[in-house]
């Protein structure tokens, strides 16, 4: 576990059978299938193999892929077919063994990337497709905040209506981590920018995320987005 928490604390929130979503984290999810389709859409490969690491309860179900999922805790893990529990730090899987990897919904947050990346790397085929999120520290959220802009900090956020800590993290500093472990990234897109904006004035999570939902087509500056997920290939050894 990375500095700043424990096992128990994270089983507390996540050894569930199902989760009910804020409108927050409903906004990102619907965002992040349509990114993870895409980029698996483009993508062909010698194999189908897709490892959802960090899968929680949530599967990818992409046409023509067959998905291993792999979790921390054994109650998500209960209704997927091909399921194991371990970290994403120390995955139990031979060396380019996936043709793509899908790591989002918050999984960096409480992991080290530097070692997942690394992890992602070895069991990815190469020109593999490598598709995660996180937390980003250059959110408008968090303008004129000790938090904004830094390369790693733990902030405290809101999960339908509850305080949870979690780990965000500079653009910049994740892309010299996935460059230091052979990807090459290619895409990067930004989820809530109006809503983040909204949310460093005052409103509510819910009331912000109807704000982005009017405003979305309107453009906003990605840098600032709350949660950057890139898209990336392994491109070395």
């Amino acid at each position: 576990m990375p500095m700043g928490f424990t096992r128990e604390q994270l089983r507390r929130r996540y050894d569930v059978s199902g989760f009910s979503e804020d409108p927050w984290h409903e906004y990102c999810g619907e965002q992040t299938r349509n990114i993870v389709s895409r980029a698996l859409s483009q993508r062909s490969s010698r194999s189908n193999l897709i490892l959802n690491a960090g899968s929680g309860v949530y599967r990818i179900e992409q046409p023509d892929w067959d998905e291993i999922c792999v979790d921390l805790f054994d109650a998500p893990l209960a209704n997927h077919t091909n399921a194991v529990r371990a970290s994403v730090e120390a995955l139990p899987f031979g060396e380019r063994t996936f043709s793509a990897v899908v790591c989002v919904g918050e999984v960096l947050g409480y992991c080290d990337p530097q070692l997942a990346f690394k992890e992602f790397a070895r069991v990815l085929e190469s020109k593999g497709t490598l598709v995660c999120d996180f937390g980003n520290s250059l959110s408008f959220r968090y303008k004129m905040r000790p938090c904004h802009g830094r390369e790693a900090d733990i902030v405290t956020d809101e999960y339908n209506g509850t305080e949870e800590r979690v780990w965000i993290y500079n653009p910049h500093f994740i892309k010299r981590l996935l460059e230091s472990s052979g990807f090459t990234i290619h895409l990067q897109y930004g989820t809530h920018t109006w809503s983040a904006a909204a949310s460093r004035l005052g409103f509510s999570k819910t009331r912000s995320t109807l704000v982005q939902r009017s405003l979305k087509w309107a453009p906003f500056p990605r840098r600032w987005a709350d949660v950057c997920t890139i898209v990336a290939e392994k491109t070395s050894a």
